[in-house]
């Protein structure tokens, strides 16, 4: 009875060295099993995230990326009214995620990027071969000329275009210039997003609209650079800036928010309902390193590095050491 005993032991050790694909099947279905990783991201973000996740789901064969683009006003208000899932939110303008999701829905963000607003247009625009920094305005206002911008309820592109129409106004010294520009817009002239607009002008429908340098750079279009006192590029401008102000729609109904002029800062965060949390920190991480960081530049991001945190003792640990405070 004992030989027998040991026999059956000893082929139990057999089949286990010899089939070792019978040990722990429940290990093996854990690492077959594709992770999810949910990025809302601003419009103007399209192309530079895109290829952050290709290269991430390189590095991380078994995670399966999900990008959706809108504005950022847009994608913050898919998280705090809609509760849709996301695991990583980057907004063209860090001061959506404490207006809106701190602290509710998020408890930190970090400051990753830089750009400026330009007026951007087509080789067959009006007055393409005339318009330059310094008679923009006054081509933009001439018989015949369409131009457009992002809802600025929706998209920091399009508030950031009407803040700088105000400060362009005390700029050259025109008064009126702001309400005379905003009326020169009609309504199908404005467009959810910034990068909605792109199109447009390539068509032809429109010949100038409001938009980022790096959307320009990526499209290979020609475009206005604005002085750094209206063109929010300019840390140092940044009093200037703020003289000017507007309101957008705030998360509740009727509830309406004032935004004041700033230099243009990227931000992003994890919200607090994600549910792919430890791959959201590995996205964010690898975003922040010097590879993430060359593929933004390569999208004409101009990147912060280090990049900037709200408060360091309540972002991921991981992510202590690729931020400043």
């Amino acid at each position: 009875m004992k030989r027998s005993r040991v026999s059956l032991a000893v082929c139990l050790v057999l089949l286990t060295v010899l089939f070792p694909s019978c040990r722990q099947p429940a290990v093996n279905q854990t690492a077959n099993k594709q992770q999810q990783l949910i990025v809302f991201n601003a419009g103007s973000l399209t192309a530079p995230i895109a290829d952050l996740l290709v290269e991430f789901s390189k590095l991380h064969p078994g995670v399966t990326p999900q990008q959706e683009s809108s504005g950022s006003l847009e994608a913050a208000r898919k998280i705090t009214e809609l509760g849709k899932p996301c695991d990583v939110l980057a907004v063209a303008d860090y001061e959506v995620i404490p207006s809106l999701l701190i602290p509710q829905h998020a408890d930190w963000y970090v400051i990753f990027a830089r750009n400026e607003l330009v007026l951007i247009y087509s080789p067959k625009s009006k007055f393409s071969d005339q318009i330059n920094s310094g008679n923009w305005y006054e081509v933009l206002l001439r018989p015949g000329v369409q131009y457009g911008y992002s809802n600025p309820d929706l998209d920091p592109a399009g508030y950031r275009t009407l803040l700088h129409w105000q400060l362009a106004e005390k700029y050259y010294h025109k008064p009126g210039l702001y309400e005379q520009l905003k009326s020169g817009v009609p309504a199908r002239n404005i467009r959810p997003k910034s990068v909605e607009l792109v199109a447009l002008v390539q068509s032809g429908e429109l010949d100038y609209i409001y938009c980022y340098r790096s959307i320009a750079e990526q499209q290979k279009l020609p475009f206005i650079k604005f002085p750094p006192e209206i063109d929010f590029s300019d840390p140092d401008k940044s009093e200037f800036y703020a003289t000017a102000e507007t309101e957008v729609a705030g998360n509740k109904p009727g509830e309406r928010l004032t935004i004041k002029g700033m230099p243009i800062r990227y931000g992003l965060t994890i919200p607090k309902s994600a549910a792919n949390r430890e791959v959201a920190e590995e996205f964010v991480e690898f975003l922040l390193s010097p590879e993430g960081q060359v593929i933004m530049q390569q999208k004409h991001l101009t990147t912060i590095s280090p990049a900037v945190a709200s408060d360091v003792d309540k972002i991921p640990a991981r992510l202590r050491s690729k931020v400043a405070q």
